[in-house]
C-alpha cells in the first residue's frame, strides 16, 4: 500500500522551524515570496493592476476581450500566486515549437498557474494532454474552458454552465438549471494551506503579529492577523488576547480546539487564564468558523455573555469577541455591544472606523 506523504511547509521553504520561517517572512525574503503573497492575500490587502481570477465569471470577463481560439488553437492565461493574469499566450497545440514558445513566455512572466481556453471542437483528450504537459514544468492548470463559436458561449470544465460572451452571464437556456448553484471559487493559494505545519505556522504568525499591538488604537491589525492565523482552520479554535490597562496586547493564547462546527469553551479554563496573567485589565476573545461565514450563532452569543460576566467579576473588561471567517472578521463590539464590556475609547475607535468605511461592518477587506 502506497504511503501518501504531505508536503511540509518548513521543508518547502528551506527552514527548520516556525521561528526561522517567521523571520524570513518578516524580512520579505525572496525565498518565501509565495508565502508572503499568500499572507497578504489572506489579510485582504492585495492591490494589483489585474484583479485575481477567483471564479469562472472572472476568467470569462478577462479573456473575452481577446480573440477566441480557432479549431486548432488554445489560449492560455498564466497567473501569479494570487491568480492575477500575467501573460496571455495563443498557440497551436499540435506545434511543439509554438507550445515551447508559450511555455517560455509564461515562465518569463512569472506564471505559476494557468487557465486554458480551447475551441469546443478540441477533444477532451487533447485538453488533458495540455494539462499534463504544463504540469510537467510545475505549472498547475486551475481550470479549463471551452469556447463554442456557434452559440458564442464559454463553459468552465468545473462549473459546466455556458456563459454568453456579450453579457458575462449564464445564457438563457442554462439559467433555470443553475438556480441555487454555488458558483465555483478557485483556490487562490495554490495548495500552501494544505501543507503539513501550515496551521501551526499561521497561528504562530498571528500570535507574533498581535503581541505588542494596541487594541484601543489599532484593532484592524489584530483582525487582519487573526484572519491570517485562523481563517483556513478546518476545526474551530478559541483563544484569548490579554491586554494591559492601556490596551497594549501582552499575550495571545489559544485555549480550545473543537470540531468543524463547534468548540467547547470551558469557563474554568478561561477563568484560570485570566487569573494567571499579570497586569491584565482588558481582554478580547476570538474563534473561527470553518464554514467561512462569521455570523454568530445563538451559542456564540450565550458564550459571549457568560465570558463578559466572568471577566467583569474579575475586574477585567471584555473588549470584543472576534469571529474569523474567510472574507470577514465579525466584531461583537460593533454589532452587539451589549454582549461585551463598555469601554469609551474602544467604542470611539469602532465609531470612527464605521464612518470611514461608510458604516459597513463586514467590509473587512477594505480595512487597509
Amino acid at each position: 500500500m502506497a504511503v501518501i506523504r504531505m508536503n511540509n511547509l518548513y521543508e518547502h521553504f528551506g527552514c527548520s522551524s516556525k521561528e526561522e520561517l517567521y523571520q524570513k517572512v518578516t524580512k520579505d525574503d525572496d525565498s518565501v515570496r509565495s508565502l508572503v503573497d499568500f499572507i497578504d492575500f489572506s489579510k485582504g490587502q492585495m492591490n494589483s493592476k489585474e484583479a485575481g481570477i477567483s471564479s469562472p465569471q472572472d476568467f470569462i470577463e478577462f479573456v473575452t476581450k481577446n480573440k477566441m481560439p480557432a479549431k486548432d488553437e488554445m489560449v492560455s492565461v498564466f497567473c501569479s500566486t494570487k491568480n492575477e493574469p500575467l501573460h496571455l499566450s495563443r498557440y497551436k497545440f499540435h506545434d511543439q515549437d509554438d507550445l515551447k514558445r508559450a511555455l517560455k513566455e509564461g515562465l518569463h512572466a512569472g506564471g505559476v498557474s494557468m487557465f486554458n481556453l480551447s475551441n469546443s471542437s478540441t477533444s477532451t483528450g487533447k485538453e488533458a494532454e495540455m494539462t499534463k504537459y504544463f504540469k510537467t514544468f510545475g505549472i498547475d492548470v486551475i481550470d479549463g474552458f471551452s469556447y463554442n463559436e456557434f452559440s458564442d458561449t464559454i463553459t468552465s470544465n468545473q462549473e459546466m454552465i455556458p456563459y454568453s460572451r456579450d453579457k458575462y452571464a449564464p445564457s438563457v437556456d442554462s439559467v433555470a438549471e443553475s438556480e441555487g448553484h454555488t458558483m465555483t471559487a478557485y483556490n487562490l493559494q495554490n495548495g500552501i494551506n494544505t501543507y503539513q505545519g501550515f496551521d501551526e505556522f499561521t497561528s504562530f504568525f498571528a500570535n507574533q503579529e498581535i503581541v505588542g499591538s494596541h487594541m484601543l488604537k489599532d484593532n484592524a491589525k489584530v483582525k487582519k492577523s487573526l484572519k491570517v492565523g485562523y481563517q483556513y482552520d478546518w476545526q474551530e479554535s478559541f483563544g484569548v488576547i490579554a491586554c494591559d490597562a492601556d490596551g497594549k496586547v501582552l499575550a495571545v493564547k489559544e485555549l480550545f480546539k473543537g470540531s468543524p462546527n463547534a468548540s467547547i469553551v470551558d469557563k474554568k479554563v478561561f477563568t484560570k487564564e485570566l487569573l494567571s496573567q499579570e497586569d491584565v485589565s482588558k481582554v478580547a476573545v476570538f474563534h473561527n468558523h470553518p464554514s467561512g461565514i462569521p455570523e454568530p450563532s445563538a451559542e456564540d452569543r450565550n458564550v459571549t455573555k457568560g465570558l463578559k460576566e466572568i471577566s467583569e467579576k474579575l475586574d477585567v473588561q471584555l473588549l470584543d469577541h472576534f469571529i474569523v471567517g474567510k472574507k470577514n472578521v465579525y466584531s461583537f463590539a460593533k454589532d452587539i455591544p451589549g454582549h461585551v464590556s463598555s469601554n469609551e475609547d474602544y467604542r470611539k475607535l469602532i465609531e470612527k472606523q464605521s464612518k470611514t468605511k461608510g458604516g459597513k461592518q463586514h467590509a473587512f477587506e477594505m480595512e487597509m
